[in-house]
């Protein structure tokens, strides 16, 4: 009795919903990054992609709102009606920052 309650709590609707997402989120990226070379991903590419990993997925909004959320974020980028995956610089932490700081002191105190 109690696991059909855990199971219709909202607090368990809610995570199974944000995991299908993430879910699909981490497929559409799987399948813009999948393309060889610089040329980009077609939104059917993108739909047999997700077909392929789970059948009818590429029909359900989630995949055209995660879709329109991964472009808004900048995570990809929509050229020519193919999506491309953006190249994302690296954030360097204030550690990394420090050393540059120091190496490039200790170069000038050296010469």
């Amino acid at each position: 009795m109690k696991s059909q309650d855990m199971n219709s709590s909202p607090n368990y609707k809610k995570r199974k919903s944000s995991m299908e997402r993430n879910k699909i989120r981490r497929w559409i990226l799987m399948a813009v990054s999948n393309i060889k070379g610089n040329i980009g991903a077609t939104i059917f590419h993108i739909r047999k992609f997700l077909d392929s990993k789970q059948n009818g997925i590429s029909n359900k909004p989630e995949m055209k709102l995660m879709l329109k959320r991964l472009l808004e974020s900048g995570y990809l980028v929509k050229n020519e009606g193919k999506y491309k995956v953006k190249n994302l610089k690296k954030k360097s932490t204030g550690k990394e920052k420090q050393k540059v700081k120091s190496d490039s002191k200790r170069n000038k105190e050296s010469i």
